[in-house]
Order: structure tokens, then sequence, then C-alpha cells
């Protein structure tokens, strides 16, 4: 039996300048406990301010894909 792996998030913002999902920062929740709700965190903190996503695994687990449905909501 394999051992799941602990969770990689990666918290991304748009820019519209380059037309491209930019990393803000990554977190490993096998290095470090307070990673997700780091993660969390800094979510509620960009997403203030514009397009805003966070990658859990690749995935997207909070936000949009296409950062023009932010300004739908």
């Amino acid at each position: 039996m394999t051992k799941p792996t602990a969770p990689v998030f990666e918290l991304q913002t748009y820019d519209y300048s380059a037309n491209a999902w930019e990393t803000v920062s990554t977190h490993d929740t096998a290095a470090d406990n307070r990673a997700e709700g780091n993660a969390y965190y800094g979510y509620q903190v960009h997403s203030a301010a514009g397009p805003t996503r966070l990658l859990k695994d690749g995935a997207t687990d909070l936000g949009y894909d296409n950062p023009d449905d932010y300004y739908t909501r």
C-alpha cells in the first residue's frame, strides 16, 4: 500500500499585462505543519486585490481558472 503524499498549495494571481497566472507563493504541508493555514490566509489577502486562485496539488481549490470570472461575482 502506498502512503499518500502531503498536499502542496500554490497561490497564484493573474497578471493581465503578461496574460498569465503568476505564482506568489508555494506551501508544502510535508515541510511545514502551518502551510495549509498560511496558504488559505494568503488567498484571502490576495483575493481582495484581484483575480487569485489557490491550487492544491495542481488543481484549483479556491478561486477561478478564468480571471474574468473574478469581476462577475
